[in-house]
């Protein structure tokens, strides 16, 4: 199957898949939120949040564990990619048996940190359990999850995830609809989920890569080191984004209280979604990259880069200038019973500085490809650092109170993936600055038409129903996109574009 149309399949199965994890998560939370309040709902992504600190001592291991895997299978050189596969699933074992002893305590004691009221304490610990049980089995067999990457088979990827999706919004309603409504549902589920999301992984393995087989590999204590060794810095690079950005819930419900804490938990979902679906969109392009550089092609690498950087950067504009004029809306609509102006202001004072993301993502896909995860990963290290040594005093002296967390993250995230990653990319690759930062800058750009359209509409037309916003939403999207693909696209890149998604029609 040939380049486009192979990346053309993977974005359409990529954008079906977010679309329904999308609706998942927007129709059941208005629910939750009614029946259970913010407060209560605030646990759910704080909970996630703590068990995803975990990562920052998996990610040294499983960060390039598909890289190494993909170089030699691409290389066919099955016996050394068996010994990787084989080694990184028996380190994960012992990593998971090591984490389950903090885990299930915390599961046991979750009031010895974070602040809960009385009378959510059990919701919180059974929620809190079931984290824990998703977070061990998906640890445990995280290596089956790089087939697709290897084969650049990412629909079949996405394919899962809708039906994992799907299968979660079932089991949740049933649940909701027969029992008292509780929190832990909301993690139950995410359990379910990973038990079948595994499964598949698996299945896919035996099927996709027969080659691929951990009898037919031997455990290398040598292969563990040697990715523990590339994989350090993606430590530190979690360990950064924890202090920078994960930590910012944990402070809002310790330092200001678990009702800031859920309101700030609402207007993070929104960016965090769009962030999400970001990491996804760039996703589809690592493969192709990857390959490229395995089979030493670099003139096409330079080319899918640059028009990785270019859509990804594009395509996140869109959905962000749409929120920016339209979030209040959103939020009236979503959240009723919630407050929609300060909510709106607090989503869009988070997700502004994320449009830098889109680049630095693609970049960072660059960094792992061809090994360069020191700098990066120090310089997101002293972000974190200087988040810390900011917003703490900000919290315990000042009344700035949740927009201290806000702000001082958005600025120094902002200066980090904006004018740092695009000028250390260059230097590791051997571009110029400018290579590597018009892409992203025109992406940005963006923004603006986007903005500029949504403004016009929300002039002239009255938004009163959900019918209202996905229907100004759809025009405006198609309107500044046109303008976007002239703004950010030379005329080759629009032609391809426009022949991809003729190829799509067919």
């Amino acid at each position: 199957m040939g380049e486009k149309k192979r990346l053309l399949i993977n974005m359409t199965a990529t954008a079906v898949s977010v679309m329904v994890q999308l609706g998942v998560n927007f129709l059941l939370t208005p629910y939750i939120v009614r029946t259970l309040g913010a407060t209560a709902y605030g646990f759910i992504p704080l909970i996630n949040t703590i068990i995803g600190y975990t990562g920052i001592l998996t990610a040294a291991l499983n960060s390039m564990s598909s890289r190494y895997i993909a170089l030699e299978y691409n290389r066919g050189n099955y016996e050394k990619a068996n010994t990787y596969f084989r080694s990184v699933l028996v380190a994960n074992l012992i990593i998971a048996c090591a984490l389950a002893v903090p885990g299930f305590l915390f599961s046991a004691f979750p009031q010895w940190i974070m602040r809960i009221p009385a009378e959510l304490v059990q919701d919180v610990r059974m929620a809190f359990l079931f984290a824990v049980l998703s977070s061990e089995l998906s640890l445990m067999l995280s290596v089956y999850g790089c087939v697709y990457y290897v084969k650049n088979r990412l629909e079949k990827s996405s394919v899962r995830n809708i039906e994992s999706n799907l299968l979660r919004a079932g089991v949740l309603i049933l649940l909701f609809m027969m029992l008292p409504a509780k929190i832990y549902y909301l993690t139950a589920t995410m359990l379910i989920v990973a038990i079948y999301t595994n499964a598949a992984n698996v299945y896919y393995t035996k099927k996709l890569t027969p080659e691929l087989n951990v009898r037919a590999g031997r455990f290398s204590m040598t292969s563990v080191k040697e990715l523990l060794s590339s994989g350090f810095w993606n430590s530190v690079d979690s360990l950064s984004y924890t202090l920078l950005v994960a930590l910012g819930l944990y402070l809002a419900n310790v330092f200001l209280g678990p009702a800031i804490g859920g309101d700030f938990s609402l207007a993070k979902t929104v960016p965090a979604v769009l962030l999400s679906l970001a990491g996804t969109m760039v996703s589809v392009f690592a493969p192709q990259l990857m390959q490229y550089y395995a089979r030493n092609r670099r003139s096409e690498f330079q080319r899918f880069l640059l028009f990785s950087l270019k859509m990804s950067a594009t395509a996140y504009a869109l959905p962000v200038g749409l929120f920016v004029v339209f979030g209040r809306h959103f939020f009236e609509l979503w959240v009723p019973t919630q407050d929609a102006a300060h909510l709106q202001a607090m989503s869009v004072l988070i997700l502004i500085p994320t449009l830098f993301s889109c680049g630095s993502m693609v970049l960072n896909n660059a960094f792992i490809i061809t090994d360069k995860l020191k700098v990066p990963a120090i310089a997101f290290l002293v972000c974190g650092i200087l988040n810390i040594v900011l917003v703490i005093p900000l919290l315990l002296w000042t009344s700035a109170g949740i927009w201290s967390i806000i702000l001082v993250q958005g600025i120094l995230d902002s200066l980090k993936n904006f004018l740092f990653v695009p000028w250390y990319a260059s230097r590791c690759l051997g571009y110029s600055f400018r290579t590597i930062f018009l892409p992203v800058l025109r992406g940005v750009c963006c923004l603006m038409p986007v903005i500029a359209v949504c403004l016009v509409y929300d002039r002239l037309v009255a938004i009163d129903s959900w019918l209202d916003f996905f229907a100004g939403g759809a025009v405006c999207a198609i309107l500044s996109g046109v303008i976007c693909m002239f703004v950010a696209l030379n005329s080759a890149e629009r032609i391809r574009v426009v022949g991809m998604i003729r190829r799509g029609g067919r």
